[in-house]
């Protein structure tokens, strides 16, 4: 949608705009992903737009309107940028949603009959954070959780299977046979092109006894670095989905693949089949997936967790696609989401380019 299109949408709601819409600057800048302001110029990238619902886009340009209109850029002052960002988001993203806006659930918000001023939502954001006195408490398990006292294994509960944090187990994981390779729908569709280019028997353009004859020639290949969650959470049958998976993406890329709990056991090169089938699979540990995105190397053009979605997930953006199979409903940030029913092989997709990462998801009771 062009920009004179969403600010006649912005003026459908709010009429009184429109002498500050004429005024103010609007500069399209692929330095901000996707909006931005400094106090008085608002900053879009018109190439990251393209990828939004006009409804996206209108909530993104709306946003940026309220931060100039409420001076939140000047309002700062030394207070920590982070944390007056994460504000000043609740209190525009609590307005817009009162105007009739419709924005993605995992927004950040204010909470119920929580004044709208970013100066109080600041201040009760600022007691919540830990002081340096203050070191969190290390929990030491009495036995290993994943056994029971008489050393049968234990049933986890939701908490018990996210087992984030420094844990590892570093063990060899046999999963076993994974069987025929399983496509995991619309997948491919988000592998991008790469200018690699490998060579390969085509059908040809000649016919000779009545057999069509195959030329050799060459062809792009993506590239592609693939990082399979091994934590403890993740059982041999759930493995064994993502290594069918594996099988099915070698039809579309290249690609190396690297497991990951708590620790990254580094990348094994993947060109055929056979080498799938080598596969050493490391952990049995906890979850960190600020691990598995900082391994990646940035030298692929597509990059592909699998994983069953237990787990903090990180803080920094990353653009990877997240096949996520069992019933955990992720919010990376970045990127896009497809979830897997490993049982009923029912398959949805969640991109994130239609939608936006709220600054965080972690306060909702101030």
């Amino acid at each position: 949608m062009e920009l004179a299109e969403l600010k006649q949408r912005l003026l459908e709601v709010y009429p009184q705009w429109d002498a500050f819409l004429r005024q103010t600057k609007f500069i399209d800048s692929l330095e901000v992903d996707p909006a931005d302001n400094d106090g008085q110029n608002i900053y879009y990238n018109s190439r990251r737009f393209a990828f939004y619902l006009p409804e996206a886009q209108a909530v993104l340009l709306a946003r940026q309107v309220l931060h100039v209109q409420l001076a939140h850029f000047a309002r700062r002052g030394r207070r920590d940028p982070a944390l007056w960002r994460r504000a000043t988001e609740a209190v525009v993203n609590t307005l817009l949603a009162h105007d009739g806006f419709q924005l993605p659930e995992d927004s950040e918000r204010l909470p119920p009959d929580t004044e709208p001023v970013a100066e109080t939502v600041y201040a009760a954001l600022a007691a919540l954070q830990p002081t340096e006195e203050q070191e969190p408490e290390e929990k030491q398990p009495d036995s290993d959780p994943r056994t029971s006292r008489e050393g049968k294994p234990r049933r986890l509960d939701d908490d018990q299977k996210k087992i984030a944090g420094n844990r590892t187990d570093s063990r060899v994981r046999q999963p076993g046979d994974a069987g025929a390779a399983e496509i995991i729908p619309g997948l491919s569709e988000y592998l991008q092109d790469s200018t690699n280019v490998d060579y390969d028997w085509f059908p040809g353009e000649t016919i000779r006894n009545g057999i069509l004859q195959s030329e050799f020639r060459a062809y792009p290949v993506p590239r592609a670095e693939v990082l399979l969650d091994t934590s403890y959470s993740v059982d041999e049958a759930m493995l064994r989905s993502f290594v069918r998976a594996c099988k099915a993406l070698l039809r579309d890329a290249v690609f190396s693949v690297g497991c990951f709990d708590t620790k990254f056991y580094g990348f094994q090169e993947i060109r055929k089949p056979a080498d799938i089938n080598n596969l050493v699979f490391q952990g049995g540990g906890g979850t960190d997936f600020n691990v598995a995105v900082g391994a990646f190397t940035g030298d692929a053009e597509n990059q592909i967790i699998f994983t069953d979605g237990y787990g903090e997930l990180p803080r920094q953006r990353c653009d990877a696609v997240w096949v996520v199979y069992g019933t955990s409903k992720v919010h990376p940030k970045g990127g896009q989401v497809i979830y897997v029913d490993p049982f009923k092989k029912v398959y949805a997709t969640r991109d994130k380019r239609l939608t936006f990462a709220a600054e965080s998801q972690e306060w909702s009771s101030i």
